[in-house]
């Protein structure tokens, strides 16, 4: 059991727990304030907090699909690095999983660096890549039925034919 807060070893509002944590708690997570408040709970308790969080979810509209949102076009600059380059795609792919992207571009950064193939090139498959990424999530978008995935994959062919 906790001791009550303000007493000399409760966690009261002035001492230095509170102080630690004030900042490193995740503003607006009730998944942690939930979590927290379960460990404190006794085992019957617990099984009966799970119980209404099961029932809540049954009976809770799922929530609607974010569709996804379209690339932030960020122009190319002369003599770009290769490493600028990726920035710069996960920038304007900002909605791309980067750990499905990792296996391809690592491997034309390898090209890159341990086998000097040209920057530019190198660049203008990243660019590829990252595209074919978007255009896959977004055909898998079932909030895009209506065509409008082709209007956006025509919208950024336009910026990757430099």
């Amino acid at each position: 059991m906790l001791p009550p807060m303000g007493s000399p070893g409760g966690l009261g509002g002035g001492d230095v727990a509170s102080a630690l944590t004030r900042g490193k708690k995740k503003k607006d997570d009730p998944a942690r304030e939930l979590a927290e408040i379960a460990s404190r709970l006794s085992p019957e308790d617990q099984a009966s907090l799970l119980k209404f969080a099961r029932f809540l979810e049954q009976e809770s509209p799922a929530p609607a699909p974010e569709p996804v949102p379209e690339p932030e076009p960020i122009p190319r600059p002369e003599n770009e690095s290769v490493i600028k380059a990726m920035r710069r795609l996960s920038a304007t792919y900002h909605m791309l999983d980067r750990s499905k992207l990792l296996n391809e571009t690592s491997a034309l950064m390898a090209q890159h660096v341990m086998q000097g193939r040209s920057a530019v090139e190198v660049i203008d498959e990243l660019e590829v890549v990252f595209q074919t990424h978007y255009e896959k999530v977004v055909a898998e978008d079932p909030t895009r039925k209506d065509g409008s995935s082709q209007a956006s994959a025509d919208a950024t062919n336009g910026d990757a034919s430099r």
